[in-house]
């Protein structure tokens, strides 16, 4: 990395971001901005040191549900996917739903999650579940759907099966 690069990529970045909490630190406490409607950095800092035990705790359950929701939605996903791309009555009928279900907002689900399940790590999997498994199920199956006619038809005159033509083209 030559010296105009390390201005441009790692000088330039951390300027910008110690001007902005300088900038910030000096708007908060010149106009007495109330901490519960700006906190200054360093509170925030504070903050962050004198409840980092519970904030680490807490972060790790928050990575255990979103990994298990986008696991859950990665295995999910890429089966119906598959099955959505794989034939055309499946995929005339089935994606008009999931884009309908995908256009629901997340935000307006989350609160009969937990009505329905408490609170807790159910309805945070879930969620994580359906933020992801929407777009995975469109992408595979339109990855697999628009697969070119060329391709396909070549392998099939070699004597591939479906199976092989998805593998190989989708």
């Amino acid at each position: 990395m030559d010296r105009q690069d390390f201005m441009i990529k790692v000088v330039s970045p951390t300027a910008f971001t110690v001007a902005l909490f300088v900038f910030w630190e000096a708007a908060c406490r010149i106009f007495s901005i109330p901490l519960t409607v700006l906190p200054a950095p360093t509170v925030v800092f504070e903050a962050l040191w004198q409840y980092r035990d519970p904030i680490i705790s807490n972060s790790w359950v928050t990575l255990w549900t979103t990994l298990a929701g986008f696991a859950l939605a990665t295995v999910g996903g890429l089966l119906l996917g598959i099955a959505v791309g794989w034939h055309k009555a499946i995929y005339a009928g089935v994606y008009p739903l999931l884009v309908g279900f995908n256009s629901i907002p997340k935000v307006a689900v989350v609160p009969v999650l937990i009505l329905w399940f408490g609170l807790g790590e159910i309805p945070a999997i879930i969620t994580a579940f359906l933020i992801s498994f929407f777009p995975i199920v469109v992408n595979v199956a339109t990855g697999l759907a628009t697969t070119e006619p060329e391709l396909e038809d070549v392998l099939r005159a070699l004597g591939a099966s479906k199976l092989d033509v998805m593998r190989k083209v989708g």
